[in-house]
């Protein structure tokens, strides 16, 4: 297990064939700086182009591989980024549970609190803060699928964006984008997870248009019809009693025994009947109310929307593994472009992380890795930061980054005429 050498080179070839899958179809360049990314986000562990830059461990000036990556970084050639991500879908579309797909939705922030030079910074809410106060930064649309085995959080849709920007419209915009991400790669027959930033009127209008299946966690303020009278769904909540019973362990190994109620409700914007859940035990204040268009028929159906839900948990702790492993919040790019580019790149290495994961049991490099990691638990339900710790770990030992990897061509010998004596 300590033989790092050995583990370092295997875990280089891991990284260059995947990085060769992802980039197949493209130029020499940007395949070749699809694999220095790759490469380098793994060891680095970190989102600044310096750090990166410096663990490509290359013979030049850092100054100039610096500007090298930034310029690359700032124009991919929009063919060539529409195939990288292409092939990285194809990757997440075979380790996918297609016959019951979970797709989980969120929107984050970016903090760029001291960032005063950035391309149309906007204002945000600092979601990690206590007081919930409002800094410059960017808003974050992601769209995560879970993987067949191990239902790792694995990204297929992540976007950067600010309200201040040329041609801006609506956040619904990024909403919507990110569904029809989900639709098309999986088709309309997948349960999307959502908080209750998607109470909307809009969204549910939309996704029961198109026959997906949505589980939303609705605001208190939530007004709906109960048997043709509009209550509020907090008054509602008070008055059930929650006989369903059930257990949840999560991922502190902290058990919940809640109780959990449901009855039909019509939302009054466009008339449809929906199920709404009420779960008691996880806060002493407020149940939880979740408004579901799946069909419940015993009280089973009403646990598995519950568990369903609470799998939504596994987007906030990839999101949280991003900007703590990674350093996310922290990039130093200054267009929105080149932080797109920078954040598709590290969204495909997590989406390798999420694949190495889901393959635990059968692949004896994920092991290796976990086991580098040194983690205090020998079982986890998201396993993002303990996999991302190993590969720092093996990959501290490497001291030549991956240009032995290349296929670099060498130029024939030049060609003049020469005199015959």
């Amino acid at each position: 297990m300590y033989n790092y050498n050995i583990n370092t080179n295997e875990l280089k070839r891991e990284i260059v064939n995947f990085s060769k899958k992802i980039s197949e179809g493209t130029n020499k360049a940007t395949s070749k700086f699809v694999m220095n990314m790759q490469y380098s986000l793994a060891k680095s562990g970190s989102c600044l182009i310096s750090n990166i830059a410096r663990n490509l461990d290359e013979s030049i000036k850092l100054g100039n591989t610096i500007e090298r990556l930034c310029d690359r970084l700032s124009y991919i050639d929009r063919d060539y980024k529409e195939q990288i991500w292409n092939n990285y879908l194809d990757e997440v579309k075979n380790n996918i549970d297609k016959e019951n797909p979970i797709v989980l939705f969120d929107n984050s922030d970016i903090n760029k609190e001291y960032s005063r030079k950035l391309e149309d910074l906007d204002r945000v809410i600092d979601a990690s803060s206590q007081d919930k106060r409002t800094v410059n930064g960017y808003h974050v649309c992601e769209a995560t699928v879970l993987t067949k085995n191990e239902k790792q959080p694995i990204s297929i849709y992540s976007k950067i964006y600010s309200c201040k920007s040329k041609g801006f419209k609506n956040k619904n915009n990024y909403t919507l984008e990110s569904i029809k991400a989900a639709k098309n790669l999986i088709g309309k027959n997948f349960t999307g997870v959502f908080d209750r930033g998607y109470d909307d009127n809009k969204f549910y209008n939309y996704m029961s248009k198109n026959n997906h299946k949505f589980i939303v966690r609705v605001d208190d303020s939530r007004t709906l019809l109960f048997k043709g009278k509009k209550r509020n769904v907090e008054e509602v909540s008070k008055s059930r009693k929650g006989k369903i019973i059930m257990k949840a362990l999560f991922d502190n190994d902290e058990e919940y025994e809640l109780r959990l109620s449901y009855t039909k409700a019509t939302l009054p914007y466009n008339k449809k009947e929906y199920t709404l859940v009420i779960v008691y035990g996880l806060s002493e204040e407020h149940p939880m109310k979740l408004l579901t268009n799946i069909k419940i028929n015993d009280k089973d159906d009403v646990i598995r929307i519950v568990r369903l839900y609470l799998s939504r948990w596994r987007i906030e702790e990839h999101f949280r593994g991003k900007k703590q492993e990674y350093d996310f919040e922290n990039m130093r790019v200054r267009t929105l472009e080149s932080m797109n580019n920078l954040n598709m790149l590290l969204t495909i290495h997590l989406g390798h992380i999420a694949l190495l994961a889901d393959r635990i049991d059968k692949k004896l490099l994920t092991i290796k890795i976990i086991y580098a990691s040194q983690s205090l638990k020998n079982k986890s339900i998201v396993w993002l930061s303990q996999i991302a710790k190993g590969i720092k770990k093996i990959l501290s030992y490497a001291h030549n980054g991956v240009k032995s990897f290349q296929d670099i061509k060498e130029s024939s010998k030049y060609q003049q005429l020469e005199l015959l004596f």
